[in-house]
């Protein structure tokens, strides 16, 4: 009896944000057989079932992105950089030693940046991406995404193209000595697919994630045991056969005091 946490969730949670936001806008997955020895391993057995709200199909959750791409210059400085009148890099980047850099040296910046709550920043040689965080769907869609530059010439985009999660598993905002329970005004449940005897369980974040293996660290994931009792999920039987609703009448995660 282990619950074990991706390599992804255990990054988001040491620089990206709360547990809360981590697993919001999820499913979990029940499978037969024993979990993987980690999260960031493909699903093995089968799956019975998937938990969502109502035992409705889950809509994943498509972060909405923007871009600046610094075109042409040898010299000067990305001056500001800004998502919805908001500044997000802090302070002007010089330009070092090739636009590659320069764009790996501008998205170091955000990241690193306190005040950038809201947003995720990667570069791909001379492109900037701007990535909303999980749980904001088409909130950031059309934010105007705009920087100033020294020398350098550039091309901004706005962001687009977020959807958002629907049918989706959230946690209450009541958490109390470090634990935070389901949101009680949801109705955790899924019709069962197949017929088995469950296993383990996988938790999955708000994103499209197929359960494949997941070297890059990608995906927001919680693996661990099923049993009737003394388990990390306890169920009053096992035993699924398809068909049957299955429902999850309680969940709660603890944060550890030590």
């Amino acid at each position: 009896m282990t619950v074990r946490f991706s390599p992804a969730l255990e990054n988001f949670i040491a620089e990206d944000g709360s547990w809360k936001q981590a697993l919001d806008n999820g499913t979990i997955e029940i499978y037969t057989g024993a979990q993987p020895a980690t999260p960031n391993l493909a699903v093995t057995g089968t799956l019975l079932v998937t938990i969502t709200v109502g035992a409705a199909a889950k809509v994943d959750e498509v972060a909405s992105v923007g871009s600046v791409t610094l075109n042409t210059g040898a010299a000067g400085s990305v001056d500001t950089l800004t998502v919805n009148s908001l500044e997000i890099m802090g302070s002007s980047t010089p330009f070092n030693t090739s636009l590659t850099q320069t764009a790996a040296d501008v998205a170091l910046k955000c990241n690193r940046n306190p005040k950038n709550r809201l947003f995720k920043v990667t570069s791909a040689g001379a492109v900037i991406s701007i990535t909303a965080r999980p749980g904001q769907g088409t909130l950031p869609n059309a934010w105007v995404v705009a920087s100033t530059v020294t020398t350098i010439t550039k091309t901004d985009a706005n962001m687009a193209g977020g959807v958002n999660a629907t049918n989706a598993l959230r946690m209450d905002y009541n958490a109390a000595a470090g634990v935070m329970t389901k949101d009680a005004t949801q109705t955790w449940s899924g019709t069962a697919g197949q017929t088995g005897t469950a296993g383990w369980f996988r938790y999955k974040g708000s994103v499209a994630d197929a359960g494949a293996l997941d070297n890059s660290a990608v995906f927001l994931r919680m693996d661990g045991a099923i049993a009737v009792s003394g388990s990390d999920m306890n169920m009053s039987s096992t035993a699924i056969t398809a068909a049957a609703l299955q429902t999850v009448s309680t969940f709660s995660l603890t944060v550890p005091a030590q």
